[in-house]
């Protein structure tokens, strides 16, 4: 249609609509193409929580996409998550405790970042228990036998004076949230959880009676993954651990935004979050390595539960060379 040699104003119309659907065709094209090309990264993780916090910046700030990946987390039992690890049906655990135990005992893998270097969990009680020595007899959950809340919570009977193999009975209750929920029904009389929820339970009328931060210098978080992977997928798991790290610088450098996040990710209320993030803060590693003196506590413990006399060096436990490569690139 035309008018006096110009184009009818429909066809104007008309052109233009066409020219936002081609846009819109080649947006999705494009964005399918990026999410096509993105490398599907499966990590296996307990439960949400400040442990595994700095993946969770990582994801939603796009420190993974940037690095090309695709991650999917899935939640299993510590014990599990090595198997799937072994299997190869995932790639990566966040499991500090138990990959640790399986690194001594001779499984192929490697921890290949440290996350947090001192535990993230705090010993709630019932109301009524007024001091750690009140535990005596009484019912601690934990989220699996052998893992490291059986392990915290047995340091924590010890610092009270108890006897953790005959004063104190050890359920498994499951998550964090759980254990609180066990806590409020009666079904366990303490237990440690992480910080973020501590502080809402405290609130809730549950009772702190220790941040086992302070009587125990015990790694609680990190990133494990095969030999093989560490020998044959090198680049990846350099880029993962690229943007773990960024992750953490982020939430140290900026309270204000990760405050928001934890409180979304947690579902807890913005000033809880902040409570968590000033207690917690600290026990994030500035490098992703974990010191020499924390691994080597964490390995004797370890040896003396698994009941093993033989030394165990650190190179089966721990591989550094990705971290120490990205620090010496200057970025972190």
């Amino acid at each position: 249609l035309y008018t006096r040699g110009k184009a009818h104003p429909l066809i104007a119309v008309q052109t233009q609509l066409f020219r936002i659907c081609i846009r819109a065709v080649l947006f999705s094209f494009l964005s399918f193409t990026s999410a096509a090309a993105a490398e599907r990264v499966v990590m296996a993780s307990l439960s949400p929580g400040l442990f595994e916090f700095p993946i969770q910046i990582s994801t939603v700030r796009g420190f993974f996409r940037d690095e090309g990946l695709e991650i999917v987390k899935v939640q299993m039992q510590p014990q599990v998550a090595v198997m799937a690890l072994v299997a190869g049906d995932v790639d990566y655990s966040l499991s500090w405790g138990s990959a640790l135990r399986a690194a001594i005992t001779g499984v192929p893998l490697r921890v290949v970042a440290g996350i947090a270097d001192r535990p993230l969990h705090v010993l709630m009680a019932r109301p009524e228990i007024q001091s750690g020595k009140d535990l005596k007899d009484k019912r601690i959950g934990v989220d699996s036998f052998a893992g490291t809340m059986e392990y915290l919570a047995r340091v924590a009977a010890k610092h009270y004076g108890l006897d953790p193999s005959r004063d104190i009975k050890v359920l498994v209750t499951g998550s964090s949230p759980n254990r609180v929920a066990a806590l409020k029904g009666n079904l366990i009389d303490a237990t440690p959880i992480d910080i973020a929820f501590a502080v809402k339970a405290e609130e809730e009328g549950l009772k702190r009676l220790v941040n086992l931060a302070d009587i125990v210098d015990l790694p609680i978080s990190g990133v494990a993954v095969l030999e093989k992977k560490l020998a044959t997928d090198r680049a990846q798991v350099k880029k993962v651990l690229r943007a773990v790290l960024r992750g953490t610088r982020f939430m140290k450098d900026n309270r204000q935004d990760t405050v928001k996040m934890m409180a979304d990710f947690l579902g807890i209320t913005p000033a809880q979050a902040g409570r968590a993030y000033d207690v917690s803060i600290q026990s994030f590693t500035d490098d992703g390595m974990i010191s020499d003196k924390g691994l080597g506590l964490n390995v004797e413990l370890t040896k003396e539960r698994l009941k093993i006399i033989n030394d165990v060096p650190v190179s089966q436990v721990v591989d550094w060379s990705l971290m120490r490569e990205l620090k010496s690139e200057g970025k972190f």
